[in-house]
Order: C-alpha cells, then structure tokens, then sequence
C-alpha cells in the first residue's frame, strides 16, 4: 500500500470526526445557553481556543465578538479562511475522498459528493438561519451514515485499517478537548446546583453519551462520574480508553506487514501515551488535576499521530494537498479570570 492512500485514508476520517464532533459540541453549546444564560463567565470563547484559533479570530474578528454566539458560530462553520471550521474540513474530507477513489467504494463516494455539494450550497446556509438545531442534525447525519456505509461497502483491508485508525486517533484527542472545554465544571463540589448537572449533562449530549451513561446501573450524575465514563469506559466507543485500545490493535495489525528491526516510532510513541494513563483511575485524575491529565492525552495523542506520519506517510512531506494538516491546538484552560490558556504543544 502506498504513503498517498494510506495517509489520505487516515486523514479522511479525521476530518470526518472533526465535523461531526464540532457540530455536535456547536448545537450543544447553543442550547446549553438559552437554558442556563448565566452559568458562566465564557462560553464561546473556548471552543475557539481548543480549536487552535484563538490568534486568527482576534486578528481578524476582534476580542469583542468572543461571547457573540452568532459570530463564533458562522466563524466555527462557514469561514473559509479558518482552516477548523466545519467548511474548511468538508472540503478536506472531499479532497482526501477524491484522491482515494479506487480505494473506498462508490457509495462512500457518493456520500462524500453529496455532503460537499449540500454544505457547499444555498440550501445548507438557509436551514443554517432557520433551524440551527436541524442544521447539525444533518451534519450529524451525513457522518454517521458515511461510517455505516464505510463499514458495509468496503473491503476491510489495509486502507479501511488506516481509516478507522484515523478515527480512533482523532476520537481519543477530541473527546479530551470537550472536556477541557467545561473541565472547571467537572470538580468535585460539595453541593451540586442544576447550573452544573446541565453542564454536565451538556458535556455527556456533546459527545453523543447521554443516553450510553445513564444506562450504566451504577452511574450517579456527577462530575468525577462523567470524567470517569467519558475517560476510562471500556464500552462506549468514544470515550478515551476504547479508542486507546482500539488504537493499539490497529496499530499491531498494520504493523504487522512492516518486518523492520527497529521499534517503529508509531508503537513507541502509543505505549507512551497508553503507559501513563492506563495505570490511573478517575481520583488519581482529579488529584493530578483533571485539566493537566486532559492537556497530556492531547499532546501525547498529536505526538502519536506525529509518529504515525514518520513511519507511514514519509514520502508526502514535502507538499500536503488542501486542507491536509492542521496544528495541535493547546487545551483550554478554565475561563475563570486567574487561568490563562495552556501552552501550545
């Protein structure tokens, strides 16, 4: 298999993932604000920073608009110069679909085409100021449909390995992402008020595990609940662990058709990643401190991916097609006044 399809594959899916994940967490956001408008100082502003582009936005928005709901939205979905918004990677999973024709099979394709063609038109804008609820559902819905087509028309082969291991690598990074995003809400507190069981409710509906979380018997809505289901749950397919896992078996299945001697980078880097947070728990977590455990599995997941590229796409270094690669964007920090954003990696 050659370095182009393996690394078109890869990146196919991640953008996928950042689509449906971001209109996930967009919708969210949206409601959680007309239900509860008071319950924090910041609650747009975030979702720029965890996406990398909080120097660009205050370059050529202004600092003024970081709480304009509106703004940051139509900037997160449509801008086109913002190489993270949900536009920007339709485009990108377009690109990487089209390089890769004789891979996936025709219904992918198709699918792919008619999300562009849809988000690219006149219609997508005009459910976009109707019904913004409806607007992520479709987006939504164009993601699922495309991995359920994925896993029932193609060939399970070296490629379909490098499209769900794109996922799994992506899932793993984003989901420590929205928790970031509201882990000021995820402390343990002595008393709990309903303006932090919605946003901790929020935070379970932004990454689809409202309904996978309540039915677990033993589960209690609280914040160390939430992080520990959402972190360690060996279960639900988006939580950090699965994907983890789900990670080094595909990586021990890919590599197993490479005989070189040394350690591959690739398997290096994910013990590393998997050594320090396997041997944790949801207190060793919390001690730690829940924001500093989340900025490690994102460096340790973009180091990963990072490893991953070395060893199996070397050859397109030199020129990335549209859309192709995007920065690691540092982890949020709490949007209390006395914290400020955590480094880039």
């Amino acid at each position: 298999m050659i370095s182009r399809v393996a690394e078109s594959c890869f990146w196919l899916s991640r953008y996928l993932e950042r689509i449906d994940t971001w209109s996930r967490v967009l919708d969210v956001n949206s409601s959680f604000r007309l239900d509860i408008p008071q319950s924090t100082p910041e609650q747009w502003r975030p979702l720029v920073i965890v996406l990398g582009q909080e120097a660009d936005f205050l370059e050529r928005i202004g600092a003024e608009h970081f709480e304009d709901a509106e703004v940051v939205q139509r900037y997160l979905v449509w801008d086109e110069t913002n190489p993270s918004s949900i536009l920007s990677a339709a485009r990108a999973v377009r690109e990487n679909a089209r390089t890769i024709r004789e891979v996936i099979s025709v219904e992918m394709w198709a699918l792919v085409n008619e999300f562009w063609l849809w988000i690219n038109g006149r219609s997508a804008r005009r459910l976009f100021d109707r019904d913004r609820d409806a607007f992520y559902a479709r987006v939504n819905s164009h993601c699922l449909m495309f991995h359920g087509t994925r896993y029932s028309t193609m060939l399970h082969d070296t490629p379909y390995s490098f499209i769900v291991l794109g996922r799994a690598v992506e899932r793993a990074g984003l989901v420590a992402r929205v928790l970031d995003v509201h882990h000021h809400a995820l402390r343990d507190r002595e008393e709990t008020s309903p303006a932090d069981a919605a946003q901790w409710i929020a935070i379970l509906r932004s990454c689809s595990a409202y309904e996978p979380f309540f039915k677990l018997s033993s589960s209690v809505l609280s914040g160390a609940a939430v992080a520990e289901f959402m972190l360690f749950d060996r279960t639900f397919p988006r939580s950090v662990m699965y994907n983890l896992d789900r990670t080094g078996g595909l990586l021990q299945q890919i590599l197993r058709e490479r005989p070189e001697a040394l350690p591959p980078a690739s398997q290096t880097a994910f013990e590393r990643v998997i050594g320090s947070f396997i041997q944790m728990d949801v207190e060793d977590v919390l001690e730690v401190g829940l924001h500093e455990t989340l900025t490690l599995i994102v460096d340790g997941v973009a180091q990963l991916c990072d490893a991953i590229e070395y060893d199996f796409f070397p050859a397109i270094d030199a020129v990335a097609p549209l859309g192709r690669r995007i920065e690691s964007a540092p982890a949020p920090a709490s949007p209390s006044s006395d914290s400020a954003p955590a480094p880039a990696p």
